[in-house]
């Protein structure tokens, strides 16, 4: 056997392999409980992973598309790319607007963006705050009421129960370890909604409008910190539960960023 073909070989082994390792921990993860509950390994993590995948074609964002008082990224200058890693450092962002007046239980949140991604800090925590301030999300759903918690109650040692963290790739998978999200999918861990900032520019395949699949990613990586677990289509063309994992694919429902169904 030549040289060449040797070299061959053992690329095709190791991409083999890898690709075995990304089945055992898409296994060990599971669909439907944290990883921790299934590794000795991740024991203490609560890890909630979008999934272990390839990147997803970039999609394109439509204003017309849009849901009347969603954020509309078309109409801001945004970045269509992010870098791979950017400063590794998270600052604690201001989180504009109000909190809703509905009854329930507080539920207290932050934003914090990673240094040097060039999105724009402020742009991005007003649309988590738009949000999960929608009526079909997760206030009238879960009988919660969010309450932001400002840079300066973080600097005080304020308590927060979810932080809602844009990242690169290279930190996002560090945030996310011991799961392997490979640069290109989201997660929470440990009450940590950690949107990848890829995902956050270039959305997927399975949503045409940019504006609606990012309120599909935060209301899924914050359901996770309200404990719920991922679901299934139930049947097709029905509308996809928030808690599909809709980043990976639909399973025949119809893409729908909401918790509750109307």
């Amino acid at each position: 056997m030549s040289d060449e073909r040797r070299y061959r070989l053992r690329r095709t082994i190791a991409f083999l392999a890898a690709i075995g390792l990304v089945a055992l921990v898409v296994k060990l993860a599971g669909s439907d409980a944290p990883a921790g509950a299934t590794s000795a390994a991740m024991s203490t993590a609560r890890v909630f992973p979008e999934a272990t995948a390839a990147a997803s074609p970039r999609a394109s964002s439509s204003a017309s598309g849009a849901t009347p008082g969603q954020p509309t990224a078309s109409a801001r200058s945004e970045p269509t790319s992010v870098p791979d890693s950017a400063s590794g450092t998270l600052t604690a962002v201001a989180i504009p607007g109000s909190d809703t007046d509905r009854a329930g239980r507080k539920v207290t949140f932050s934003v914090q963006v990673e240094n040097g991604l060039g999105v724009d800090s402020a742009a991005f925590a007003a649309d988590v705050r738009s949000i999960l301030s929608d009526a079909r999300g997760w206030e009238p759903e879960d009988h919660i009421r969010f309450v932001a918690v400002s840079p300066a109650q973080l600097a005080a040692g304020e308590p927060v129960e979810i932080k809602v963290t844009l990242a690169s790739p290279q930190l996002t998978d560090q945030l996310c370890a011991p799961l392997q999200t490979l640069g290109e999918v989201s997660c929470n861990r440990n009450g940590r909604a950690v949107i990848n900032a890829r995902r956050w520019v270039e959305g997927v395949k399975y949503y045409k409008d940019l504006d609606l699949y990012r309120v599909y990613v935060i209301n899924h990586e914050v359901g996770h910190s309200l404990w719920h677990p991922h679901q299934n289509c139930p049947r097709p063309g029905a509308r996809a539960p928030i808690m599909v994992q809709q980043t990976l694919g639909l399973q025949g429902c119809i893409a729908w960023p909401y918790p509750q169904g109307a």
